[in-house]
C-alpha cells in the first residue's frame, strides 16, 4: 500500500514538472505570454566557489506559472 502512495506523489511531481516546462514554452509566444507567467520565482546563483582545494558553482531555480498549476490539477483529477 505505502509504495502505490509513493507511485502517486511521483505521478504528480512529474506532471506538476511537464506543466512547469509547457508554461515556460509558452511564455515564448505573445498571445499566451501574459497568462503563463511566473507566479513564483526564487533561487539563488553561487557562481564560484572557491574552496583551494576545488573550485564549483551551484545554481538552483524554482519557476511557477499557470502550467504547474494544471498539471497538478490533471493529475490530481487523473488519479482520482
Amino acid at each position: 500500500m505505502a509504495a502505490r502512495g509513493g507511485a502517486r506523489w511521483t505521478f504528480v511531481i512529474l506532471l506538476v514538472l511537464l506543466g512547469t516546462f509547457l508554461g515556460v514554452y509558452l511564455q515564448r509566444f505573445d498571445v499566451t505570454a501574459p497568462f503563463f507567467r511566473d507566479v513564483v520565482r526564487s533561487g539563488f546563483d553561487l557562481r564560484d566557489v572557491d574552496l583551494v582545494f576545488m573550485q564549483f558553482g551551484l545554481s538552483f531555480h524554482l519557476r511557477l506559472n499557470l502550467g504547474s498549476l494544471l498539471g497538478g490539477l490533471v493529475s490530481l483529477w487523473i488519479l482520482r
